[in-house]
């Protein structure tokens, strides 16, 4: 049981922290997915500043749930 938090808050801490410190290029490798398959070229394609916003919210917030398990 106290393993399963541990695992839980083990993976939120590794999506959470990155988005959270690097919001950017988190962003960034979205969209250059995102342009797989597009006309184009994967080094030309930016994230919206709303995307980067929303990007290190949910990193803060992921982060936040990892360290709760942490201590539950």
């Amino acid at each position: 049981m106290a393993g399963d938090f541990l695992l839980v808050a083990a993976l939120f801490l590794a999506v959470g922290l990155p988005a959270a410190a690097f919001p950017y290029r988190v962003s960034k490798l979205g969209e250059r997915v995102d342009a797989i398959g597009s006309k184009t070229p994967k080094d030309e394609v930016e994230p919206a500043e709303w995307n980067v916003t929303l990007t290190r919210f949910v990193g803060v917030f992921m982060s936040a749930l990892g360290v709760a398990y942490l201590f539950a």
